[in-house]
């Protein structure tokens, strides 16, 4: 290799500044005028070799599976002279590198659960004499899951037609990689329980590893029992962790009115005088009802009386015909589900 004294000069000030070493032997160095502060016209110093040239580096590098333990990450070899893959990984403040062959595209790895860790995927190229270069990063940031861990679900569809609920979505017990049961319970009791199994289009996508087949649907029906009643969607937990109640909804149910209780009928001389406990509260209203054979049939006794207020409260209601001995009232509360009768009380 040959140059001009300016050059010799230039490359004498670079060879100070990074301190590179252009002579074979540290002697011939120090006696190589090519280096000196004045320099010959022209100087020969040794080639320096081939130099490696970095690959090309890879693309879409993603986490196709994200377990609790277990991480699978794939990239797309884009390089065509690398002589190996290069995996960086940091976790927890550590760095640890591992080596792949030539023509890599994937890397699985184990790591504690519910982690936060970093890959730095690159392709390298090395020359003889161990000269070597490196493609850009590619870099994934990944989440795996923790261990134990209860059941997570997700509502998709929620829609009440008539007296129906029409429910679907999905759920996965981070344990376990099949399907997990989604039980419907009815005020605190299971009514029924299937496996979460149906497909679900994108899933996996968006929880690597677990697929797609953790669908659920259910149509039901409410209950026909008057009241106020609780519907619930429970994921079964499966391992460590407990059952999840993931969706609830409270509904009332109506119907006829409560019965009456703790009938008194008193007689005044001049009328007789029913009195009871008001156990409804929903009633438009009540009415006296007498039977003079011993409740085979029954009549109604003036007009309806208007609702008592609340609930626990007493009502009454009057005859004031003198009907004989041994005549049995009733109470019978109404509104627009229909009458519910009280249990009878009779006079001596």
């Amino acid at each position: 290799m040959h140059f001009n004294r300016a050059g010799a000069a230039f490359v004498a000030m670079t060879a100070a500044f990074f301190g590179a070493t252009l002579a074979v032997a540290a002697p011939a160095q120090a006696m190589n005028p090519c280096l000196g502060d004045n320099p010959p016209e022209t100087c020969t110093l040794p080639d320096p070799g081939p130099v490696a040239i970095p690959p090309a580096a890879p693309t879409g590098l993603a986490a196709t599976s994200v377990l609790q333990s277990n991480v699978y990450l794939q990239w797309q070899d884009k390089a065509s002279t690398e002589t190996s893959y290069s995996v960086h990984r940091i976790l927890n403040g550590v760095a640890t590198s591992t080596s792949l062959p030539a023509n890599s595209v994937s890397f699985p790895d184990v790591v504690p659960a519910g982690s936060t860790v970093d890959y730095y995927v690159s392709a390298v190229s090395c020359i003889s004499g161990g000269n070597c270069a490196s493609s850009s990063s590619a870099h994934i940031t990944v989440t795996t899951h923790p261990a134990p861990a209860s059941p997570v679900a997700r509502l998709t569809t929620n829609s009440v037609y008539g007296n129906s609920f029409y429910l679907t979505g999905w759920a996965i017990d981070w344990d376990t990689t099949a399907p997990i049961n989604v039980a419907v319970v009815l005020d605190g009791v299971v009514q029924t329980s299937t496996p979460a199994s149906a497909t679900v289009t994108g899933l996996n996508q968006i929880n690597p590893g677990y697929g797609d087949t953790h669908g659920f649907g259910f149509y039901l029906g409410k209950s026909t029992v008057k009241g106020t009643h609780q519907l619930c969607l429970r994921a079964i937990n499966v391992g460590g962790g407990s059952d999840n109640d993931f969706y609830c909804v409270t509904y009332v149910t109506p119907g006829k009115p409560s019965a009456a209780t703790n009938l008194d009928v008193r007689n005044t001389g001049t009328s007789m005088i029913v009195t009871f406990t008001d156990n409804a509260n929903d009633e438009a209203g009540y009415y006296l009802q007498r039977s003079l054979d011993a409740g085979a049939s029954w009549l109604q006794v003036g007009t309806e009386y208007a609702p008592v207020s609340g609930v626990g409260g007493r009502g009454s209601a009057t005859d004031v015909s003198s009907p004989p001995a041994g005549t049995c009232y009733r109470i019978m509360m109404t509104n627009a589900y229909g009458d519910t009768p009280s249990a009878a009380s009779c006079t001596p």
